[in-house]
């Protein structure tokens, strides 16, 4: 099955040539150009890979987390290091590792909307570059001019062209000295000119080390197949199936599921069904009160019954469960076992508190999530550059 790869810096627009490649089932490059989309060959594929000037890629380190829940603590994660305002940034993420760790791909919402109804996946170049060894930084030539660097960690940012010292990258290097972690060496993944030679030659730090050039359409099938897809949360593509072809290849597996189910069904039936009734008393009950409080009709009986609760509290000059005060009593005593200058700062907002902290080891995190939950208290962690951040609020159902 062939697929047509195309590096993207803008959505594709009729008489604006854009590079490309057609790979055949080898992922072996048969043709490669540069036209505008009437001109693009034909394939039985096809996936956009946007430029490292349209990308930026972060290393996180999060809590394990199950999958559906990933995307949104790298969401939350990332709040106060995206450039614009959040609606206009997309996050997709990596799976994440046995340690937490994975990076997430920030790229305009616009541009990942444009694309999305046209092509199979959507690709980040810098992603498909191979990550440098640790303590290096590798510096590589985008395809649609300028370039990017990687870090071991896998984040990487774009650089202007390759006409000496790229300003970007002097200053993350200045940056990295002022924090002690600057890398032994740039790889160059390209011919550097004079002009950049003599730059580095000139400025104390790192040196500049040529190495083996690397193309975004030559990086082979591994990268292409590992690397992540942008289609993410409201993006992701719908599952497409052949319900017909499916039927007539699996009828005797889907006949044997189809038993072990209504077996299964009617061996739990008078459970189910009793849960259900209880359920439906207890919900019933809930919104009758709801309705006596003066709330009736709603969606959210246990909801509107706390709030009135909280309402009628208030008029008496009394705190409500879910008030700042409350909330941080509950989570003091979880609070003054952390380690001395742990916690950095605490806001309350909309029914939550959000404290910052210094860098915690995850035997600490862990501890302080548990006594938190011990308290009736819900949560949401997630790792910074800085440390963690942690959202604090009333569990459901919590007096």
């Amino acid at each position: 099955m062939s697929t047509l790869r195309v590096l993207l810096d803008a959505a594709p627009q009729a008489g604006r040539a854009n590079p490309w490649a057609l790979f055949d089932d080898n992922e072996t490059v048969v043709q490669s150009g540069s036209s505008a989309p009437d001109a693009w060959p034909a394939a039985h594929r096809k996936e956009a890979v946007l430029a490292a000037a349209r990308v930026r890629i972060v290393a996180l380190q999060l809590p394990p987390l199950p999958p559906d829940r990933v995307r949104a603590a790298a969401s939350f994660a990332l709040e106060d290091q995206l450039a614009g305002p959040a609606d206009e940034q997309h996050i997709a993420v990596s799976p994440q590792r046995a340690d937490g760790a994975l990076e997430a791909i920030v790229a305009s919402r616009d541009l990942v909307s444009d694309l999305s109804p046209h092509f199979d996946r959507i690709l980040a170049e810098p992603a498909l570059a191979p990550r440098p060894p640790a303590q290096h930084w590798r510096w590589y030539a985008s395809g649609a001019g300028g370039g990017f660097v990687r870090r071991h960690d896998g984040s990487t940012f774009a650089t202007g062209e390759h006409d000496g010292a790229s300003t970007e990258l002097m200053l993350a290097l200045d940056h990295a000295s002022h924090h002690e972690s600057l890398p032994l060496s740039i790889e160059a993944a390209f011919e550097p000119d004079e002009r950049t030679t003599a730059d580095f030659t000139r400025r104390a730090g790192p040196s500049l080390v040529p190495i083996a050039a690397w193309r975004w359409d030559g990086c082979g099938r591994a990268s292409f197949a590992q690397s992540t897809d942008l289609r993410q949360g409201e993006f992701a593509p719908a599952v497409s199936t052949n319900a017909t072809g499916s039927l007539r290849l699996f009828r005797w597996a889907a006949a044997l599921a189809a038993v072990a189910i209504v077996v299964h069904v009617v061996a739990s039936i008078g459970e189910w069904t009793l849960l259900r009734v209880e359920s439906w008393r207890v919900r019933s009950a809930l919104a009758t009160l709801a309705s006596e409080l003066g709330a009736p009709g709603t969606d959210d009986p246990a909801g509107a019954i706390a709030r009135r609760h909280a309402v009628a509290r208030h008029r008496a000059g009394l705190a409500a469960p879910a008030d700042a005060l409350p909330l941080l009593a509950r989570a003091a005593p979880a609070l003054a076992a952390l380690p001395s200058g742990a916690l950095k700062s605490a806001t309350f907002g909309e029914g939550h508190w959000t404290f910052e902290f210094a860098k915690l080891d995850a035997d600490a995190a862990g501890r302080l999530e548990l006594q938190l939950a011990g308290a009736g208290l819900s949560t949401l962690q997630a790792a910074n550059a800085a440390g963690a951040r942690m959202r604090v609020s009333l569990a459901p159902g919590a007096q």
